[in-house]
């Protein structure tokens, strides 16, 4: 007769359910690993109001943030985290685990960089209304850290009059900030950005072409908004410094249309006798300032002018510029051009 041992077949059940158990627990623990261990791939994600934890462990999944969506749900329930979500943008990473994610996520929301691009050639004016039309802050704000701010270790350009404003430094760029950065650091950004890319090839160059730092600038700011391409921007350099070095004044519209508060609207009707300073019809030699930020092309031109014996040129509708020697053939070019 065989006797039985009840007690045998409980053993053996208690250790099947231990090693299914084992199993499962490694398992789990697996699926709560990063997606791509030691490796960062930023993701954004959108909580959006009312949304479920089951609804965002979904989208976690979608997004390739955690191995099983299951599993996930189940961990971070246990954690709490359904009942700390919050509505808002979330910075995550695919290579973080399931504990980090949770982290992340029962915090506050993210605070997402905004990218804002300036082109070179812009005002101060300009650049305000743009940085204020990207929602950063008000152009009145930044127009008055151009006009006062003071930063250590960052000084204007050699022979800059005391009190210029940081106009034509205000370099731009693309740059990416925290949304609630506030005008004086834009401005610094900008400023440092300058000083790294152009400050050094002004300070090396200006005496070479008779200019001090600062006038480097500014007829770089000039030359920026009278011309398009590099080879124009050499040739009007270069009438420009046929003019300055024979005492005829510049003669330049871009001048006046800065004066009269309408920078890039280079069609708009304007008057060679507004009374300006920076009339250059009616004052000769470099205006009291930059008009606006020149790029390195324009400052490289004023620092490396092509030699020409032209002393006028006209701009036409399309972009292309005509260039003469006399004043004769400058009004012919005016009269064909249609612009007498």
């Amino acid at each position: 007769m065989i006797r039985r041992h009840p007690w045998r077949a409980s053993l053996v059940g208690l250790l099947l359910l231990a090693v299914v158990g084992g199993i499962a627990l490694v398992f789990a623990r697996r699926e709560l690993d990063p997606v791509q261990p030691n490796q960062e791939q930023q993701v954004v994600v959108t909580v959006p109001a009312g949304e479920t934890l089951s609804q965002l462990a979904g989208t976690l999944s979608r997004d390739h943030l955690v191995r099983s969506e299951p599993v996930f749900y189940i961990y971070a329930r246990v954690r709490g985290l359904g009942s700390r979500l919050h509505q808002g943008k979330f910075i995550l990473d695919r290579g973080m685990g399931a504990a980090e994610l949770v982290a992340v996520l029962e915090g506050p929301p993210s605070v997402l960089p905004v990218r804002v691009t300036l082109p070179d050639g812009l005002s101060a004016a300009q650049e305000a209304a743009r940085l204020q039309a990207d929602g950063l802050f008000s152009s009145a704000s930044y127009l008055a850290q151009i006009r006062s701010a003071r930063f250590s270790g960052i000084s204007p350009l050699p022979g800059a009059p005391a009190g210029a404003s940081w106009e034509g430094m205000a370099y731009g760029d693309t740059f990416q900030v925290d949304p609630n950065i506030t005008p004086k650091a834009f401005l610094k950004l900008q400023l440092e950005d300058f000083n790294r890319r152009e400050r050094a090839a002004i300070l090396a160059g200006s005496s070479r072409v008779g200019l001090t730092p600062y006038q480097v600038l500014v007829l770089a700011s000039v030359v920026e908004a009278e011309a398009r391409t590099k080879t124009d921007r050499g040739l009007v350099a270069g009438v420009f410094f046929n003019r300055l070095h024979q005492g005829i004044p510049l003669q330049s519209d871009v001048t006046i249309l800065y004066a009269m508060a309408r920078a890039g609207q280079s069609r708009a009707p304007f008057s060679t006798s507004f009374p300006s300073p920076y009339n250059t019809y009616l004052h000769a030699g470099l205006p009291p300032g930059p008009i606006d930020s020149p790029g390195a092309v324009a400052i490289s031109a004023v620092l490396h002018p092509t030699a020409t014996s032209y002393m006028y040129f006209v701009s036409l509708p399309n972009g292309k510029m005509l260039f003469a020697v006399t004043e004769a053939q400058h009004l012919q070019q005016v009269q064909q051009a249609g612009l007498g």
